[in-house]
């Protein structure tokens, strides 16, 4: 009996997809090669392309197109990979990868198994988390327009409004005895899904929100440092290694926090290469 192929509605990554679909039909069909694959796809000149793929090379919609026929995706599921391709391709344009993940969580079949559509709500605007920690220092009292005007900058009231209504709905805040919204806990994380991908977006987002920080507002308290620096692998590791131990230490220093909170700060830890 031939075993099932992946599921194309639980890939997060095109690339990760066609590798395991390979290795699925190598698994009952040993001449299904990454070379077969070339010749199937109307290369048999060039042996290298599916590899190449997989290790990043760009993918033409005639070859999606081609790719879709040779996985033998149905109308739901060619439309799904059509716009993952859009999506892990989209890395120079936020915004449009943004409406490509909009519409891979549309397209979903299964979205259990990429992200509960309300979760993916309350991430996929910035100001849900400015709302929720706002409120962990503000008696909120169903004046939506003032407190909208508390986030900086500054929400639209309607906004203001249906976020309380979905982090109620999310059980990350709740009415306390005074009857007052309050978060439900001080911190929250994520599952690896979100973290890879709707995250993603959520800091390109706090980005923004940094720079505007930088340029509008100066009067108040800032920390900012920027640092250009040679490093060898191994100082590499330690400065990553050191790096996490703080950001485990930041949330530790939140939670164990004795005095009532009366502000809300937004942290940034950006550590990137900028050599090959």
């Amino acid at each position: 009996m031939k075993p099932k192929v992946p599921n194309i509605f639980e890939y997060n990554d095109f690339r990760n997809y066609l590798a395991d679909f390979q290795k699925a039909r190598f698994a009952y069909d040993p001449t299904f090669t990454k070379s077969t694959i070339c010749k199937k796809l109307g290369i048999a000149k060039t042996r290298s392309y599916f590899g190449d793929v997989l290790a990043g090379k760009y993918v033409s919609s005639v070859y999606v197109a081609r790719f879709i026929k040779l996985l033998e995706l149905d109308k739901d599921e060619a439309q799904f990979f059509r716009v993952l391709v859009n999506f892990n391709q989209a890395e120079n344009d936020p915004e449009e990868r943004e409406l490509f993940f909009d519409q891979l969580i549309s397209l979903n079949k299964t979205p259990t198994k990429i992200i509960e559509p309300k979760i993916y709500a309350y991430y996929k605007e910035w100001h849900n988390s400015a709302l929720r920690a706002i409120l962990n220092i503000y008696d909120f009292d169903k004046d939506y327009a003032s407190l909208a005007k508390k986030v900086f900058p500054p929400i639209p009231a309607k906004k203001a409004k249906d976020s309380i209504a979905l982090m109620a709905e999310l059980g990350l805040i709740a009415k306390n005895d005074k009857g007052y919204y309050k978060p439900t806990e001080k911190a929250i994380t994520t599952g690896p899904y979100v973290k890879n991908e709707l995250i993603k977006q959520y800091q390109l987002k706090c980005l923004e929100l940094a720079k505007n920080a930088l340029m509008k507002n100066k009067k108040l308290p800032q920390v900012v440092s920027t640092k250009m620096i040679s490093i060898s692998e191994q100082g590499l590791k330690r400065i990553q290694e050191r790096l996490i131990k703080f950001d485990t230490e930041i949330r530790s220093l939140v939670h164990k926090d004795e005095n009532p909170a009366d502000r809300v700060y937004q942290l940034n830890i950006h550590f990137f290469p900028n050599s090959k």
